[in-house]
């Protein structure tokens, strides 16, 4: 079994768990209970996981994080600009 293949597949999996709540907040320009603290944390968290990975050059731990850290920013900056339109 290629392993590497197993958890870039897995961190794409994970990581675009995050998908469904941006869209919905797309649709809805609410996301008024979406916590500031949970997703700074879980973007901080995955950050230091990227840095990680680039250190030990593992391809699945990169993958699975840039994307992470990107909807993770993405859910945080709609939260602030859809919480000052109302």
């Amino acid at each position: 079994m290629n392993w590497q293949l197993f958890g870039i597949i897995a961190g794409i999996l994970t990581s675009f768990g995050f998908v469904p709540q941006i869209i919905q907040g797309y649709r809805t320009k609410h996301l008024k209970d979406l916590s500031y603290m949970m997703n700074g944390l879980l973007a901080f968290g995955m950050g230091m996981w990227l840095i990680y990975g680039i250190n030990r050059r593992d391809t699945a731990i990169i993958v699975a994080n840039i994307s992470g850290v990107i909807f993770n920013l993405t859910l945080i900056f709609m939260k602030f600009y859809y919480g000052k339109k109302h």
